[in-house]
């Protein structure tokens, strides 16, 4: 949610750190600033709205110094103003915090530090912070170091956080702080005493330093840091241009563990797309190749390295949010039907609530894009406390929910920055798909005809997913044209397809700002059908499966109430095409299995024209987050 990032070096740190805010507003953000370390000590600028307004302040009152920090803020605690904005700072101006997460015990920690006269300038959280680490610094100064008044800061806190903090009276040195939240290091290239970038690290000869960087997350490292460190939970970190330090809230030494960074900055860029949501979308094919030529070998599929004997699990349990979830209710079909064995499907957030029970061969599989979802994270430890084996399916290797999981399937899908899920969704449906055929194969229910021919539609798909783009995107305008106006939209599916009207409203919600819900076709009479009128869309998924002459009755009941009707099914259904007012032509998949991932395709595209047409910013949709780190 909220971005975090730092710099040491020999530019300018308020260049360096706009830069990587930039990299980080994809994050979700109402509000940044930075704060420099210079020669007249900590100067702090700050903006509520778009970081330009940021930017803006800084190209007519710049900050001179090598150090600093930054942040995008996500509001949680006050309104998005200038005040709530981080960094925040201790009543003495010595102390500068910026933090991602939140402080649970803030309301309790504000009544005494009020009792004892300070004065609170805003209405976050955060402002605990300094004012906790002013405190013990200042009650001993004379032999209180930063790392200890730290410390007794930490020992005080409750919830979930990252945060940094720079102090005046320790120029060029940034502490790092992490509890829950992610926080990453990054060093950089070498520099000479003038401030020469040298090519190699700080070890080389003639080495004055090292560019260090902090952040929340790997693209605002880019393009100076070249190898990274992940600041565990419990930790604090000093930086300075001499190198990293890391130590525990106790007190105890910590060697840092640095590797090198795989990310490149084209990844994290648009190129020649008008957004990254139009870039992700059209990078769905090669993905769903790279996907499932992982997942082989010799042409054959291989039973994942999990450290789970696949053959034993009788019980499935997916926790996940969001289009997560939505991936997750299709791979109960997927699993139920190839693997034959019981899948319950969890919301992240309702799962640590319900005391679940755990049974013997039970496995629980965490679903996230970022791998740090708070909810999926807390309900992946309480499966571990209930002895449960638990799989992660993260698209970042090196995250949390990756790291605490005794087995991990990489989704492989590449940064995803537009804040609406689009690749990540349909990588994970397909590894989903091979998820339960590996199942099924360690069962012995999976023969090698069978494999080979559902391993043939997988491979399939890469063609057929870029060719569905293509056929589509006419009609896809033609009915954003349309329906831009439209203040509500209905979508219905029946089978794997309802998951996929889930997620197409929630596509059209985060960008477009319309009220889309979806619904199980079959449930559209039990209330629903009340919402139908002559200015409603209705999208209904209608692929010819075994639900097809079902869903066709569905569009009927709609037609008999006026109702505006889109499809999605093949372009030569000609029965399909005379029910609808248009039709949103889609690939058949050569497993039904697999059709909800080519059928998501024009929904996405959709959403996308509609969210234009509205004037809405598809990449970084209002009060959104791409990575939700808190509770």
């Amino acid at each position: 949610m909220c971005g975090i990032a730092g710099y040491i070096g020999p530019k300018e740190a308020d260049a360096v750190l706009i830069a990587a805010l930039e990299r980080l507003k994809y994050r979700g953000y109402d509000s940044a600033g930075i704060a420099v370390l210079g020669q007249d000590g900590i100067q702090l600028r700050r903006a509520a709205g778009k970081l330009k307004h940021l930017a803006d302040l800084l190209a007519t009152q710049p900050l001179n110094g090598h150090c600093g920090i930054a942040h995008t803020r996500w509001a949680t605690h006050g309104a998005p103003t200038q005040a709530n904005s981080h960094p925040q700072l201790s009543a003495d101006g010595h102390i500068a915090v910026v933090h991602n997460g939140i402080i649970e015990n803030h309301a309790a920690l504000r009544a005494e530090l009020q009792a004892h006269g300070v004065v609170f300038l805003s209405e976050t959280d955060t402002e605990v912070i300094p004012h906790l680490i002013s405190r013990a610094y200042d009650q001993g100064r004379a032999g209180l170091d930063p790392l200890q008044a730290l410390r007794a800061c930490v020992a005080r806190l409750e919830g979930s956080f990252a945060f940094a903090v720079l102090f005046a009276e320790r120029p060029g040195t940034i502490f790092a702080v992490r509890k829950g939240s992610p926080l990453l290091i990054g060093l950089g290239k070498a520099y000479a005493a003038d401030g020469t970038m040298l090519a190699a690290d700080a070890a080389a000869s003639g080495a004055s330093g090292c560019e260090v960087l902090l952040s929340s997350d790997v693209p605002a490292l880019l393009p100076h840091a070249h190898r990274m460190c992940i600041l565990e939970d419990g930790q604090i970190a000093e930086l300075t241009s001499a190198g990293v330090t890391i130590s525990t809230f106790a007190g105890a030494s910590v060697s840092p563990r640095f590797t090198p960074i795989t990310v490149n900055a084209e990844s994290v860029s648009m190129g020649s797309f008008d957004s990254f949501m139009a870039k992700e979308i059209a990078e769905q094919p090669s993905i769903l190749a790279r996907v499932l030529e992982s997942r082989l070998r010799y042409g054959v599929l291989v039973e994942p390295e999990l450290g789970i004997d696949l053959a034993t699990v009788n019980h499935v349990v997916f926790l996940a949010a969001g289009s997560s979830w939505h991936a997750a209710l299709i791979a109960k079909r997927l699993i139920e039907q190839l693997a034959r064995i019981h899948v319950e499907v969890d919301i992240s957030s309702e799962y640590r609530y319900r005391n679940p029970i755990a049974s013997g061969n039970t496995v629980v599989v965490a679903i996230s894009q970022s791998g740090e979802t708070a909810d999926t994270l807390a309900g992946l430890r309480l499966a571990r406390a209930k002895f449960i084996p638990v799989i992660a399916l993260v698209n970042v290797e090196t995250s949390t929910i990756a790291r605490e999981s005794h087995g991990v399937m990489p989704l492989l899908a590449g940064p995803e920055i537009g804040v609406a899920s689009t690749k990540a969704y349909t990588a994970q449906v397909l590894a989903l798909y091979l998820f339960a055929l590996q199942i099924a194969k360690a069962k012995g229910l999976l023969d090698q005809q069978a494999e080979q021919q559902a391993l043939r539609a997988a491979g399939a798909l890469c063609e057929q997913a870029r060719t569905t783009l293509l056929a589509c995107e006419e009609t896809v305008r033609e009915a954003a044209d349309l329906f831009s106006p439209a203040q509500a939209t209905v979508f219905l599916g029946r089978g794997g397809e309802h998951a996929t009207a889930l997620e197409g409203a929630l596509k059209l919600k985060e960008i477009a700002y319309v009220h889309a819900v979806g619904y199980p076709a079959g449930e559209f009479k039990h209330g629903p059908i009340a919402l139908v009128t002559q200015h409603l869309p209705v999208v209904c998924l209608c692929p010819r499966d075994a639900m097809y002459e079902k869903m066709l009755s569905n569009l009927q009941e709609v037609r008999a109430r006026a109702g505006r009707i889109i499809t999605v099914g093949q372009a030569d259904d000609h029965a399909l095409r005379e029910l609808s007012d248009l039709l949103f032509p889609v690939h058949a998949a050569e497993d039904t299995l697999l059709q909800p991932l080519l059928s998501i395709l024009p929904l996405q595209r959709y959403a996308y024209h509609v969210a234009r047409r509205r004037g809405c910013d598809v990449d970084q949709p209002r009060n959104l987050a791409k990575s939700v780190t808190v509770e």
